[in-house]
């Protein structure tokens, strides 16, 4: 008996030491994408790779993912750390001091949540700005473009930022903006500003008529926009796996569509440069702004946006009739004046 004691006594000490040295050579399950990255279309997943060191995302329904960036404190609002440029191509382009600007203020719409403040809701189309304009004889207003159904009246403020007439071309216009209870009865009763343009087959507001400010500013100096990625960015292709590919001919310009539009029928491909990349170009363009705002120099004659370029076909379930990707982002369901992250369990 005494024997067969020590030897159970010996299996049982000897059999962890065994069951250790078996797990050694187990290979260790890899990391799980983050449930933001996987819960957003692939065609958004550029903007988390960017923009993760900018903000968080969070979850709004029926939105489903969307991004706060980190300096989205109380009082903060989207559109005002820059300046608007004039174009002669797009109208009133706004360059953004931030880095995560890029994308938040050219792709997508913007919601104000009770809870989480500014909330940036993202998109696949490239416009110069996606805001809405409006006026009186003394100031011109411009407010981010909300969800169809949203109630405005819950902005602290107001939705809409103004500034004198002769200001909208200062490059320091964040010191000189105001809301519209900032500003009072001197105000006036603003009108809506309806300069309706199309590029390549998308429509959008390019803001006030330039010899409006010019009656007030003197003339404007136009600025011509280019990409920061130009034909020579890197192509994924479907198909071709996680790999870039360098681009073998000169791309043109990105259509700019109005954020849920269907893209135009064409070739498959899908330029998408490097993330790292896109972060460096977009801190830069970001520094240059901010070096142009601090001064209130003029705009440079030349100024480069990263933009995502795109070329694709519409998939078979883009057909006519049936929901683009945006609208398949959001949840069934659900009215997007619902939106709001208290309600959240």
């Amino acid at each position: 008996m005494r024997i067969r004691s020590w030897s159970l006594l010996a299996l049982v000490l000897v059999a962890p030491t065994q069951l250790s040295c078996a797990t050694i050579g187990l290979t260790p399950l890899q990391e799980a994408m983050p449930a933001a990255r996987a819960g957003l279309l692939p065609e958004y997943r550029l903007f988390y790779d960017a923009l993760e060191d900018y903000g968080d995302w969070t979850l709004i329904e029926p939105f489903g993912y969307v991004f706060r960036p980190y300096g989205n404190v109380e009082g903060w609002r989207p559109y005002q750390q820059g300046y608007w440029a004039p174009s002669d191509v797009y109208g009133w382009v706004w360059i953004s001091g931030e880095p995560y600007g890029w994308a938040t203020y050219h792709y997508g719409e913007w919601l104000f949540d009770r809870y989480q403040g500014w909330v940036w809701i993202p998109g696949l189309d490239w416009g110069p700005a996606w805001v809405s304009w409006e006026e009186t004889p003394d100031y011109i207003g411009w407010a981010p473009m909300l969800p169809a159904g949203f109630d405005s009246g819950l902005i602290p403020g107001g939705g809409y930022t103004y500034v004198p007439t002769g200001q909208l071309s200062s490059t320091d216009v964040q010191t000189r903006a105001r809301t519209r209870d900032q500003i009072g009865e001197k105000l006036g009763t603003p009108r809506p500003i309806e300069n309706q343009v199309e590029r390549d087959g998308v429509r959008f507001n390019a803001g006030p008529k330039f010899d409006v400010i010019e009656r007030r500013a003197g003339p404007l100096l136009r600025v011509k926009i280019e990409d920061l990625f130009p034909g020579g960015s890197p192509v994924k292709k479907p198909g071709a796996g996680p790999g870039l590919q360098p681009a073998t001919t000169p791309s043109t310009p990105r259509a700019v569509r109005k954020p849920g539009a269907r893209p135009a029928p064409g070739p498959t491909t899908e330029e998408t440069p490097g993330v790292d990349a896109v972060r460096r170009a977009a801190e830069d363009a970001a520094r240059s702004a901010r070096l142009v705002t601090e001064k209130n120099a003029a705009p440079p004659h030349s100024i480069g946006v990263v933009r995502r370029h795109a070329k694709r076909e519409a998939p078979p379930d883009e057909r006519p009739g049936e929901a683009t990707p945006r609208e398949r982002s959001r949840r069934p369901g659900r009215d997007p004046a619902e939106a709001d992250s208290t309600k959240q369990r």
